[in-house]
Parts: C-alpha cells; sequence; structure tokens
C-alpha cells in the first residue's frame, strides 16, 4: 500500500486537479468547439448597415474607442463587438450621459490602475488552467489526427495567407508585410507560411490599441494598459505554477 496523500499537501492537490480535469477532458473529447469566426466589415459596409456616415464612423474608433482592427491603414469592423457603442450613439449622439468617455475619469483610472490590489490567483486555479489547456490541446490533436483535419491545429484555426487576406478584407502582400515588418505571429512548413487565426486576431488588437495609445488617445490608453496588465499577471502565474509542478517532482 502506498503513503496516503495528505489532502492538504501539493501533491493530493495535483492528484484531486488531474482527475477531475481528465474526467471532463474524455467526457467533451467527441463534442466540438469551433472557435467563433469573426466576419469583418468595412468602413463603407457599416455605414451602410448602420446608416451612419463613414466620416462618423471613423470618428467613433477613434473618440469612443470602438473595437476594431487596423491591418496597416485599414479599418476593419466586426458587427457584433460594435453593437453598442453604435447602439449608444444613435440614443445620445456625441453626448456622454454616463460619463463613460470623460477625460478625468479615464484618466484617474489609468493613475489608479496599477495601485488597486486584486484577488490573488489560488494556486489550484492556475494549475487547471494549464492541465485543461494541455489536455484540451491533446484531446483536439487526436481528433483532429482521426480526422485528418487540415484546417484546425491544436484546437486552433489555421489560414493559409489567402485565407488570411481575404477574413481581414485585404491583400496576401499585405499579409506577409505584416508578417515581414510587423512581427504578426505565424508559422512556416518549408516555404509556405500560414497563420493561427486566434493569435492573429489578438495581435491586431493589440497592435491597433498601441497605434492610437502612443498618439496620446486617453481611451486607448486605458484599453491597452488593460492587456498590458492582463498579459502580465498570466504570465507571472504561469510562471509560478511551473515553479511549483517543477519543485514538487524533487
Amino acid at each position: 500500500m502506498g503513503e496516503k496523500l495528505s489532502s492538504y499537501s501539493f501533491e493530493y492537490l495535483l492528484e484531486s486537479i488531474l482527475k477531475d480535469e481528465i474526467s471532463i477532458s474524455v467526457n467533451k473529447l467527441n463534442k466540438s468547439e469551433q472557435y467563433p469566426i469573426k466576419k469583418y466589415l468595412t468602413i463603407k459596409e457599416v455605414s451602410s448597415l448602420t446608416g451612419i456616415g463613414s466620416s462618423v464612423i471613423r470618428q467613433l474608433t477613434l473618440s469612443r474607442a470602438m473595437p476594431h482592427r487596423k491591418v496597416k491603414s485599414r479599418i476593419i469592423l466586426d458587427e457584433n463587438e460594435i453593437i453598442e457603442t453604435i447602439e449608444s450613439y444613435k440614443k445620445f449622439g456625441w453626448t456622454d450621459p454616463d460619463k463613460n468617455w470623460d477625460v478625468k475619469t479615464v484618466q484617474s483610472e489609468i493613475d489608479n490602475f496599477q495601485k488597486t490590489k486584486e484577488e490573488p490567483t489560488m494556486i489550484d486555479e492556475i494549475l487547471r488552467k494549464i492541465i485543461r489547456e494541455e489536455l484540451a490541446s491533446f484531446s483536439n490533436e487526436i481528433k483532429n489526427y482521426a480526422k485528418k483535419d487540415k484546417e484546425s491545429y491544436y484546437g486552433r484555426t489555421v489560414l493559409t495567407i489567402k485565407e488570411a487576406a481575404n477574413h481581414f478584407r485585404t491583400s496576401p502582400s499585405t499579409i506577409y508585410s505584416l508578417i515581414k515588418e510587423d512581427g504578426m505571429p505565424h508559422f512556416k512548413i518549408y516555404s509556405r507560411h500560414y497563420i493561427v487565426l486566434e493569435e492573429a486576431e489578438a495581435f491586431l488588437w493589440r497592435e491597433t490599441a498601441r497605434s492610437y495609445a502612443v498618439e496620446g488617445n486617453i481611451y486607448w490608453q486605458r484599453i491597452l494598459q488593460r492587456l498590458d496588465w492582463e498579459e502580465k499577471e498570466r504570465n507571472v502565474a504561469y510562471e509560478k505554477a511551473l515553479k511549483r509542478l517543477e519543485d514538487s517532482t524533487f
């Protein structure tokens, strides 16, 4: 009989989490979970759809930080992401009854953001996240191999350069430029480039926020600070969890 693990030990915690997550992963193995693919619109298309002028749409992306992606100089928007801002504009115009865009309020939020102490992430939550991600990758790899699905890579959507260009409403040459000049995430198989859609979406969102933030736009500075903080917290939590896992093996 092996020594019974204490219910308070790290090993017991890890064993419990593994049992739970493996059970959940096995139950979900045959269920398909697809990443919601965005359908991007140009400013002209949004204008036609909403009845709002193109110049106003462009101004909303700037002065109201309406979600969009900049692909080089071209602006593309997802209809679902812009609903809130469009409805607010139609109802209130440029007024701000809730002071959502009050400069003093936004500046105060930015100044106090790093001073705010949030609840620390529990070690079991961090471990669950790591294990869940690894199991999801493993189960997706099995499904994709069995189905010989060439459009999915570890549960993510892989696009060729031409497909990425169509998705982001631009040209293949622009996608190549984003890769070579701007560092868009990608991978190569022999001489061919491929784009992981989820990584490209996140990259363009951050770069869009950064482009406005460096110009001094206070609303986009708030968005970029939140993105930077979230990334930093994820990295710190991940490193701590990996360190605990490594220490537990010795």
